[in-house]
């Protein structure tokens, strides 16, 4: 199927974990997209992979602007450009550009990838004056809110959000999790569909590590979602010989995650994560515990879920027990599980790695997975049963 354009807040770049999603389940697929349209400057901030970006198109809102950023300061600009008047204009601004690009066509074919409400409310402007026919794909729902142990949307756009998945030719979703959820909300079905990834050539076989002092592995964001969990690891770890090595593109690392336990490593090259990661006796994945971002532990499987279940390493998840990672790793027995943030809990977690019967039953599930579910065949097949039909 060809699209006329790809509408999202992020690009299809080679620097965060949906825009590797999104190259290795589409593949040649993405030749057949037109534009690659972007409605705020998260695009153009980590922009899109240079072989994508001759048809790239960039819409920031006017509070987005480096100029209006220069004058107002970045917090007044972000808290104007989030407002409900405000998204509406600067839809209906997209929604008018996206029109004089296709001219005279009369019906338009998108793949659209909302994460919070800018995409959203540009597509329904756009289809007040254009047929369109689009595919869906939530990899982050950024506006739905945990407040008080409800479930909330913003009341300016939950049933614009509601209109947009039932109205969609087909929708993708990044866990069971979220498409349990959009089916009682909603009353949508969906497919679920998250990054994939493939096993290393000549990986050598895992030893068990039962004696010397464990090498633990981080790749990825040292951000909000991850931050209160890595605390809590380098908490547990502080005055052990255990040693964990993060690898991050963060310009500045918290000065809260340094010790004598932790090394951060930097940022490591995309094709060079899984050569990296069998240096490791384990892979850490930290999920955050705190109820300001459960929309994403609870919700969201990370990118880096399947790279580590493809490295032939064993996985170390610590996050809540609701977190959709937390469950699906679980569920296949394919990961030591904490889920708690207690000293305790982690640190006897953690001396699972000694155990060689654990460990083979735990990486022969994880091969099994990345050769039925989480590789980039059976990912992308999904994905072309929907797309061909």
């Amino acid at each position: 199927m060809r699209f006329d354009f790809y509408v999202s807040a992020m690009s299809v770049s080679d620097l965060h974990g949906g825009g590797l999603t999104l190259q290795r389940v589409l593949g040649d697929d993405l030749e057949d997209i037109a534009y690659f349209i972007h409605v705020n400057r998260f695009g153009s901030d980590i922009p899109i992979s240079p072989k994508f970006q001759s048809r790239s198109i960039d819409i920031p809102s006017l509070w987005d602007s480096d100029i209006a950023r220069k004058i107002l300061g970045r917090t007044l600009s972000a808290k104007l450009s989030r407002m409900p008047v405000m998204i509406k204009l600067h839809s209906k601004h997209t929604a008018k550009v996206i029109k004089t690009r296709f001219g005279k066509k009369r019906e338009l074919h998108a793949l659209i990838c909302p994460q919070g409400a800018d995409a959203i409310n540009a597509i329904h402007q756009l289809k007040k004056v254009k047929r369109v026919k689009y595919i869906t794909w939530v990899m982050d729902d950024h506006l739905l809110q945990y407040v008080n142990g409800v479930w909330q949307y913003p009341e300016f756009v939950e049933n614009i959000f509601a209109d947009h998945l039932r109205k969609a030719q087909h929708v993708f979703v990044i866990s069971p999790a979220m498409q349990q959820f959009y089916e009682e909300r909603f009353g949508v079905s969906s497919t679920v569909l998250f990054g994939s990834s493939d096993r290393p050539e000549d990986a050598p076989e895992y030893c068990v590590n039962k004696e010397s002092a464990l090498r633990i592995g981080y790749f990825g964001a040292v951000a909000s979602w991850q931050h209160d969990a890595l605390l809590a690891v380098k908490n547990a770890i502080e005055d052990t010989s255990t040693k964990l090595d993060i690898y991050s593109g963060v310009e500045e690392f918290p000065a809260e995650l340094q010790s004598a336990e932790v090394n951060f490593k930097g940022r490591v090259a995309p094709h060079e994560v899984q050569t990296t990661m069998l240096d490791y006796d384990a892979m850490l994945l930290p999920i955050s515990f705190e109820d300001g971002l459960r929309n994403m532990s609870q919700f969201n499987i990370a990118t880096k879920m399947s790279e580590y279940l493809a490295c032939g390493i064993p996985i170390v998840v610590v996050g809540p027990p609701y977190a959709a990672m937390v469950n699906y790793l679980q569920e296949h027995n394919a990961a030591i599980v904490i889920s708690s943030n207690a000293k305790d809990d982690i640190i006897n977690g953690m001396e699972q790695l000694r155990s060689e019967a654990l460990i083979q039953e735990i990486l022969k599930n994880a091969e099994t997975l990345v050769n039925t579910e989480v590789g980039t065949l059976p990912m992308r097949k999904r994905w072309s049963s929907v797309v061909n039909s």
